[in-house]
């Protein structure tokens, strides 16, 4: 039943308070996207169990992203 009621309603809005619409993703659609986004949900859990700190050199390029991207969206802030 949630699962219908995404499609129907779309996800809501990750700023705010909104409870429907359709939020502006660049790489993917939740809804249309289920199956990959699951993938790489799991491949992310993966990859930090077995390096939390992201110190592994394959590791280090997702690392450098993420402490760039620290701070400069509105719902990185969401605690």
């Amino acid at each position: 039943m949630a699962e219908k009621d995404l499609e129907i309603r779309g996800p809501g809005d990750i700023e705010g308070t909104k409870q429907s619409g359709l939020l502006n993703f660049k790489l993917a659609n939740i809804v249309n996207d289920r199956t990959m986004l699951e993938v790489a949900k799991n491949e992310a859990a993966n990859i930090l169990d077995n390096d939390p700190d992201l110190l592994k050199e394959e590791n280090l390029p997702v690392k450098n992203y993420l402490q760039l991207q620290k701070g400069k969206t509105v719902w990185s802030k969401i605690s």
